[in-house]
Formats: structure tokens, C-alpha cells, sequence
């Protein structure tokens, strides 16, 4: 939501962020505050107690609470039991809240049932900033990419087998790791990019075909697939798992392929390789699905409407 501040300032209204202070004297202050705002969205945090939600709602009950993670399943993201200790505070922040905005259908299902006002908007990309490369390929040498937190890598070397038997098979293929940490694949040629905030767009634009995979959980349907964003951004075909929102991105044979097996991994991922015609055709119908979709300006619009909703009328919304 912060990213699009600059959007929401050109439409009236007004923005400040706040990070929420860990200690109970930061708290009250930050309480303290609350009537001089028009609308409060508290963005994916569940870590406010039941007093103090109730405090909060008691001095300005405009409320919108925003997420794009499973977060009442928190645990998962770091594979661990399932406890079910998030969910309570989940139940208790919605609860308090006037409307939330989801990032997919599934999260929205499980805030429906406690709040009024549920509205599902996907993560955006910023169009500016995400655009396709300007030239037709890298000659023969095909690089398949994958962008993520260090944390997440274990989804990609499940793929391991499947990587290995390309390589043998096209010798010039290669893999970039967009990342903050890195992992080897025997047999597998592998370029390391250390991910910057100032080399992420140019790193994915040198790559060909990018890749989601994901394991079906409760954590990863909770996901809002921004890798697939990313690389439709830069008009370049995603091969996802068909996990939570990447069955709504990924329109099979369209704007990449869904792959549930080993099999259908390599199948589509050799289909992408050896035909780079329709490879950069798929590419383009990905970057004017975001357009037309998902973009952040698009966002920054629905969104204030939400809160000019919230704080009841159209007039700017924080003073």
C-alpha cells in the first residue's frame, strides 16, 4: 500500500505510515493519534491485543485492515507445526475493523464471516518501473529465472530433477537465481544475482521463461504470486504451479503454463525453449494482462474508493 502513497496524494488524500511501537508507552502514544486521522488501515499486523484493538476502535472505528499473507497460519511460512496461535489475533483484528482488503479469494474467505466489508484486490506491480526488455532474445542460450527471498529456495530445488534433465538436453540453458541467498543443482549451470532494489528489473529482464513452483498449503494458497507478476512485468511467460492465485495469473498456453508434475515441468518448459516465437508472444499477453489488471495505478484507484468508503465521503481523507 505504501508503494502507491504518491497515487493516493494526486487523488486528495493525504498519507502518513506509522510503524507500531513494540512497548506499551509507544502503543498509548500511537493511540493517542488515532482521532486525527480520517481512516486507519493497519497493514498486514495482528499484533495488537484485544484492549488495545478495542481502544483503537473506540477512538476512530474507521479501520481497514490489509494483508497478502496467510498470516493466520504464520507458522507454515517457516514449516513449522500448526499451531493455530495466530488465528485468534487474525479473528480479533478483523473483528475490530470497518472493511479489509485481501489479496486473493482465499484470504478473503476467512475474514468474510467477521467483517461487513471484504474486498479482494491482487498485489499490483508498478508498470513504470517493470517494462519489457527492448531487444528480441539472447540468441540460442535460453535462461530460465527464479526471484525470491533466500527463505523460499527450497520450493526451487524441489525442482532439481527437472533442471537437470533440460540441462542435459540443451546444453546452452542456464538458471539465475535473483536472490539474497543461493543454492547449487549439480549438472545445472547457475548465474547467482544478488538481488538490489536497483538491479531487480534489469536481472529479470535478461531472463526467458520464469518459475513459481509452490507446494500446496494452506500457506502458499494464502500467497498474492508476485514472482509471477514480476516476470509478466517485464513480458516474460511464468511456468507456476497451480497453487491459490497463480490459477487466476496464468491462463495456460495464454501467458505461460500451470505444472503440477515432474512431467508436465519439463514438457512445458521444453515446449517455451524450443519454440521462442510464441515464448515471446506469451510474454507480451502477460504484460497487457497487467496492464489491463493488475497494474498499480489501477490499484491506487480502488483503493480510494475503499477508503473514501470508510471515511464516508470523497473529500481528502487525513488531515
Amino acid at each position: 500500500m505504501t508503494d502507491c502513497f504518491d497515487l493516493y496524494r494526486a487523488a486528495g488524500i493525504d498519507c502518513t505510515a506509522i510503524r507500531i511501537p513494540s512497548g506499551i508507552l509507544g502503543r498509548l502514544g500511537l493511540l493517542r493519534l488515532a482521532p486525527r486521522f480520517d481512516v486507519i488501515v493497519l497493514q498486514k499486523k495482528t499484533s495488537l491485543h484485544r484492549v488495545e484493538l478495542a481502544l483503537l476502535r473506540r477512538l476512530n472505528p474507521r479501520i481497514i485492515f490489509d494483508f497478502d499473507d496467510a498470516v493466520m497460519f504464520h507458522e507454515l511460512e517457516h514449516r513449522r507445526s500448526l499451531t493455530g496461535k495466530h488465528f485468534p489475533k487474525f479473528l480479533a483484528t478483523v473483528d475490530h475493523c470497518a472493511a479489509v482488503v485481501a489479496g486473493n479469494a482465499f484470504l478473503a474467505a476467512f475474514a468474510t464471516p467477521n467483517c461487513p466489508r471484504v474486498h479482494v484486490l491482487p498485489t499490483p506491480i508498478d508498470t513504470e518501473r517493470y517494462r519489457p526488455r527492448g531487444d528480441a532474445g539472447h540468441g540460442d542460450a535460453v535462461t530460465i529465472g527464479w526471484v525470491g527471498l533466500g527463505g523460499n529456495l527450497y520450493y526451487l530445488a524441489e525442482l532439481a530433477p527437472v533442471l537437470q534433465r533440460l540441462a542435459k538436453d540443451y546444453p546452452a540453458l542456464r538458471l539465475k537465481i535473483i536472490s539474497n541467498r543461493f543454492i547449487e543443482i549439480p549438472g545445472v549451470p547457475i548465474v547467482n544475482e544478488p538481488w538490489s532494489l536497483e538491479g531487480e528489473v534489469a536481472a529479470l529482464q535478461s531472463v526467458d521463461i520464469g518459475v513459481m513452483p509452490l507446494h500446496d498449503s494452506l500457506w502458499a494458497r494464502g500467497k498474492c504470486g508476485y514472482k509471477i507478476l514480476q516476470y509478466m512485468g517485464v513480458a516474460v511467460p511464468a511456468v507456476a504451479s497451480p497453487v491459490g492465485i497463480n490459477t487466476e495469473f496464468i491462463q495456460p498456453g495464454v501467458t505461460g503454463f500451470l505444472a503440477s508434475g515432474e512431467s508436465e515441468w519439463i514438457e512445458h518448459l521444453r515446449f517455451l525453449i524450443d519454440h521462442p516465437a510464441e515464448r515471446r508472444e506469451m510474454g507480451r499477453r502477460g504484460r497487457a494482462l497487467i496492464e489491463a489488471r493488475y497494474s498499480k495505478t489501477r490499484f491506487a484507484e480502488r483503493y480510494v474508493e475503499i477508503m473514501r468508503e470508510v471515511g464516508g465521503g470523497p473529500r481528502g481523507l487525513s488531515r
